[in-house]
């Protein structure tokens, strides 16, 4: 679900960049910024299970 975020949100910035609008892809930009470091927080604090 957040990887979803993530992309939607990269091609929302992509697309606002592209028609010059810079408040918009400055926030979209900080918007993705939160978003991947929600997911990569969420990914290295699973348990790895290595212990035998």
């Amino acid at each position: 679900m957040i990887a979803s975020a993530i992309f939607l949100c990269l091609f929302c910035l992509l697309a606002s960049m592209l028609r010059r609008k810079a408040w918009l892809s400055v926030a979209l930009f900080f918007l993705s910024l939160i978003l991947i470091v929600l997911l990569f927080m969420h990914h290295a604090t699973d348990p790895l299970d290595l212990s035998w």
